[in-house]
């Protein structure tokens, strides 16, 4: 058993318990300290889904890697760098703001996915709408042109309050119910924290440091 089909293995059991199906949650490898031979073994063994944060890094890997990968942008967009990712990431994690999602919008040439970034926490330390500032825009975003708006980002707090992180998750959860979009995706939960995300509905779960191990 490959570390890939552990990981899947590992979760079924609490996706069971949540009454959810074993191919609800994917997962998505963030490889920015990966090399491209360690991303083509995590490859081989049959993860296609990968996540990049530094532009430029990806770019590279992206170009040396099998083109069935699916690449997704977890990492904060600047708007001076959107041109560089437009058309070459499958999604992108991170739209925090009005002006970046129009200016995706204005330079992709086909649908760009992306998940918008909500912090429902309000920590300084984080981007991101909050919620109401989300529920006031999110229709203009969703009619951009050349946009496919597929869901929601967040990040929890590094917290020993499980309480804390279950009710950050909770609350994208419950701007998915409460906009009745049931194909929406939740992108949220990393390594520390992915069991309460699932738990919580994520759909995307980030995790990168611990399939280092053996590469």
């Amino acid at each position: 058993m490959n570390a890939i089909t552990s990981f899947y293995d590992d979760i079924e059991p609490l996706l069971k318990k949540c009454g959810r199906e074993k191919g609800d949650v994917k997962l998505v490898v963030a490889s920015k300290y990966f090399s491209v031979d360690q991303i083509q073994k995590l490859y081989e063994m049959g993860q296609r889904d990968f996540g990049e944060n530094r532009v430029q890094d990806a770019l590279g890997k992206i170009d040396r890697l099998p083109k069935d990968i699916i690449w997704h942008f977890i990492g904060r967009l600047q708007k001076n760098k959107v041109n560089k990712v437009v058309d070459k990431f499958d999604l992108i994690h991170s739209v925090d703001s009005l002006e970046l999602a129009q200016k995706l919008s204005e330079k992709s040439t086909q649908s760009q996915k992306i998940l918008v970034q909500v912090n429902v926490s309000q920590e300084e330390s984080k981007s991101g709408f909050t919620k109401e500032e989300f529920l006031k825009v999110y229709p203009q975003i969703e009619s951009l042109k050349n946009i496919e708006l597929c869901g929601l980002m967040t990040m929890a707090p590094l917290s020993d309050d499980k309480d804390l992180v279950h009710r950050s998750f909770e609350g994208i959860s419950l701007i998915k119910k409460e906009l009745r979009k049931v194909n929406w995706l939740l992108s949220m939960g990393m390594s520390q924290d992915y069991p309460i995300a699932i738990e919580e509905g994520a759909n995307l779960v980030r995790i990168g440091s611990h399939f280092l191990k053996g590469l």
